[in-house]
């Protein structure tokens, strides 16, 4: 829906408070957009790499149905823009910051004919990435339908004094220029509700992430290191997938655990992402830790798309966007605290995980139900997490058994995709032009 004309001012009180504040400073623009040619798009903020694959099924379907939209995937870490890139190559991948005048010009070269928010922020500056509001007014502007897709609350303060002016005087208008709030809990719904949120416009879809445990049409051809994936799922070797490895703590726990695991197992070889491989005091720190420990390791980017030699004992997955991929070569997984179990699980892999998991974060409910489900192993203990390795390695027969616990799992908490179809059914409408009303 168009903006009302109380948002319009209070829109511009802000922009008035901001510029202010931007006095005596160069301007912080970083967009750019290969070309200049004007296309009618779908807008898409995808902050990380990890709500992109959460609301892959949902986008999945939604491709055929917008067809003639070009899509324009936003986001606020520039980092990810390969791996967006390579899952979406006719798409405009556009790092955007917080300068307002950034959305105005992208709309008049990617008019919006939609505009989708994936999981976060639900609410100004409440969760760890940076969407502006001037994006969702300038998308409203248009006439494009904005929505949430769905969308989780991390409960996050303002980081400084624009953020908290914004919040205080535009959280309602951010609120009310949605179309349609996808959430994925009860407790979301009423979280947005105290703040303002519409009722008629909250909707409870559950978690898309459960829709994305069909693994059937996955194969390494699929992938950006097909021979490398295929060497690993045909190779003798047991492999070791840790994935998501946030801190140094939890990096010396796997790196620990594995020299363990060689003591009885010598050929298997990990694989290991760390979490800011773009940093190089953290690449610099891993490369550290893994000498120390006597442990021959490669870079997957410098390494390219071969097997791995038997010599080596860890495959450093410093590329964005593959680590999914990679999780279907394995034997046993350890996700970092805080991320996605489900993607691991879904190849049938057995997966552990470190206790002490933020129960704000998207993760924690999938990570919370699992574990009452009996499919994690939880420690922190490098002796204990190797034997829990070792013993699922004893057991690797059992990975259709376990894909088959976690596809009754995706049953009884899935449909999440479905739901979020539906209510995003007569925006995709209007976009589309199929339809000139305006629920």
């Amino acid at each position: 829906m168009k903006p009302s004309f109380g948002t319009w001012l209070r829109y511009q009180t802000f922009r008035l408070i901001d510029r202010a504040a931007r006095r005596g400073r160069s301007p912080q623009t970083t967009l750019a957009l290969p070309d200049t040619a004007v296309r009618r798009s779908l807008w898409l903020f995808v902050s990380t790499i990890g709500e992109l694959n959460a609301i892959a099924p949902l986008l999945d379907a939604l491709a055929p149905q917008t067809t003639p939209l070009h899509w324009v995937l936003l986001t606020d870490r520039r980092i990810y823009a390969e791996a967006y890139r390579a899952r979406y190559p006719d798409a405009d991948i556009v790092e955007i910051g917080d300068h307002p005048a950034e959305a105005s010009r992208l709309s008049r070269l990617r008019p919006p004919a939609l505009a989708l928010v994936a999981e976060i922020p639900l609410l100004p500056s409440d969760a760890p990435c940076r969407l502006p509001f001037a994006w969702l007014y300038e998308a409203a502007r248009h006439g494009a339908p904005v929505a949430s897709v769905n969308g989780w609350l991390y409960g996050y303060a303002t980081s400084c004094r624009i953020d908290t002016i914004e919040r205080g005087l535009l959280l309602r208008d951010w609120l009310a220029i949605q179309s349609v709030l996808c959430v994925q809990s009860e407790a979301v719904r009423n979280s947005l509700l105290e703040a303002g949120a519409p009722p008629d416009k909250l909707v409870i879809t559950g978690n898309i992430k459960f829709d994305a445990l069909d693994r059937a049409s996955w194969t390494p051809a699929g992938t950006r290191s097909p021979t490398l994936i295929g060497a690993l799922i045909a190779t003798h070797r047991h492999v070791v997938v840790a994935g998501c490895v946030t801190d140094e703590d939890e990096q010396t726990l796997v790196l620990d655990a594995f020299v363990n695991l060689k003591s009885k197992r010598p050929h298997c070889l990990m694989v290991l992402a760390p979490r800011h491989p773009e940093q190089p005091e953290v690449m610099a720190n891993l490369a550290r830790a893994l000498a120390a420990r006597g442990l021959l390791a490669v870079r997957r980017s410098e390494h390219g798309d071969q097997p791995v030699p038997g010599t080596i004992d860890v495959l450093t997955l410093d590329t964005m966007g593959e680590l999914k991929d990679f999780y279907a070569c394995a034997d046993v997984a350890h996700v970092g605290r805080d991320h996605n179990v489900l993607e691991p699980l879904a190849f049938g892999t057995a997966v552990t995980a470190r206790p002490g998991w933020n129960a704000t974060y998207p993760s924690y409910p999938v990570f919370r139900l699992l574990f009452e489900e009996h499919e994690l192993s939880v420690n922190e203990d490098p002796l204990l997490l190797a034997d829990s390795w070792q013993a699922a390695l004893d057991v690797a027969h059992d990975s259709a058994g376990r894909a088959a616990r976690i596809t009754r799992l995706a049953e009884r908490f899935g449909g999440a995709t479905a739901r979020s179809l539906a209510a995003l059914a007569p925006f995709v409408a209007i976009a589309m032009g199929a339809r000139k009303d305006r629920p």
